[in-house]
């Protein structure tokens, strides 16, 4: 059934915890560097925390289970607030420890239960559209909160842009819990919770994971350093990156509901590929370095909707949306986390941070295969696809 206030509810929320997202939490990378971690020392805590997330998820079936899919995705959104507190103290071994616990958590019960919404509360026919309207918010966002949280940051200091990314995560909240309860099918127990799975959406997730290694979290450090490891410098770049990214969203989705999603992942597969080779080759000028940044955000606003479309519309007709994104996030975790080891690896063999960014475009081959011209199936019992 299609149930529009749902998605209107749920994109309100969505913005409001993208805004977070972009004025604080986008700028934890830069922050760990200047508390005096190195880029392949960064890149390790994020690997360690997308592997405990990956175990999190199994206790947060318990939580789903009793409190419900709206409740669940609300409550991880409040958890995710509370983890600035301790990052704030993150060059101490207790202050990191509980930032990444706590994030591990927050998304390990947030995000499987996000995706589960989206998928159920979208339109048939419609999902290119919605999806190219909620990549547009996001890039909004990304315009106004990079802005943001560079000016606190430089000017009122990371403590009041964290606070301010925390009031945010609980507002986002709101909308959530103004929602309808949504059915995303049953919730397994942990030793069922693998059963059933969509091989392709596993795959494709895992390469986007792999992919996002290098461009959502080495790059941006690399381009802080670029950019003389000035947040006020940063938030601008990033700024500009999402109005870049604005403009692609819009027409991709439009084009995914007029059917042209496989020759749209064609012209991304190969723009993704001259974004990695730009990326990779911009470490020695800032002028440079915007410029990938801006066009790498660009192919974004056009790979988003190409990807997540597919995921979607294959989660919506699985009949257990939530369980089909439970095992498709577990792919993305160990996609993201072996990627940021073989970008800390790069680094430490070759002394170029630029080129942190390389292994994550080995992604682009293995999406593209598994999103080319596949239909919409229902997963399959696990022992079938072994």
């Amino acid at each position: 059934m299609h149930l529009p206030g749902q998605f209107r509810l749920l994109t309100l929320h969505y913005g409001l915890y993208q805004f977070a997202v972009a004025a604080a939490i986008g700028f934890a990378g830069a922050y760990l560097l200047q508390q005096g971690f190195s880029l392949p020392q960064a890149l390790v805590c994020f690997a360690g925390m997308l592997a405990i997330r990956c175990v999190f998820r199994f206790a947060g079936l318990g939580i789903v289970r009793r409190i419900g899919y709206r409740h669940a995705v609300a409550l991880g959104a409040l958890i995710g607030a509370a983890q600035f507190w301790p990052f704030f103290y993150a060059q101490t071994p207790t202050g990191l420890a509980l930032w990444l616990l706590i994030m591990a958590f927050a998304e390990s019960l947030y995000w499987p239960v996000y995706h589960s919404a989206v998928a159920v509360t979208g339109a048939d026919g419609e999902r290119g559209k919605e999806l190219g309207v909620r990549t547009m918010i996001g890039a909004a966002v990304g315009i106004i909160g990079p802005l943001t949280g560079g000016l606190l940051m430089q000017r009122l200091g990371p403590s009041v842009n964290f606070a301010f990314g925390a009031a945010l995560m609980i507002a986002s909240a709101i909308p959530l819990l103004m929602m309808r309860d949504f059915d995303a099918g049953p919730v397994p127990a942990a030793r069922h919770s693998m059963e059933l799975i969509d091989r392709k959406a596993i795959i494709a997730f895992t390469a986007d994971g792999w992919m996002a290694s290098g461009l959502q979290l080495a790059w941006p450090m690399v381009l802080f350093v670029v950019l003389g490891s000035q947040y006020e410098t940063f938030g601008l770049a990033n700024a500009a990156a999402g109005l870049a990214g604005a403009a692609g969203a819009w027409f991709c989705g439009r084009a995914i509901d007029a059917g042209d999603r496989d020759r749209y992942l064609a012209l991304v597969s190969i723009a993704l590929g001259a974004g990695f080779a730009l990326r990779a080759a911009a470490g020695w000028s800032p002028i440079a370095a915007t410029i990938a940044n801006a066009t790498g955000a660009a192919v974004m606003g056009v790979y988003i909707p190409v990807l997540m479309s597919h995921i979607y519309d294959s989660a919506k007709t699985s009949g257990a949306a939530y369980r089909f994104h439970f095992a498709a996030e577990a792919g993305w975790d160990f996609g993201a986390a072996t990627g940021c080891l073989a970008a800390a690896l790069v680094v430490m063999l070759t002394g170029a941070p630029s080129l942190a960014v390389v292994p994550g475009a080995l992604g682009i081959l293995v999406l593209y295969a598994f999103v080319r011209r596949q239909p919409t199936i229902k997963a399959v019992p696990l022992t079938d696809a072994l």
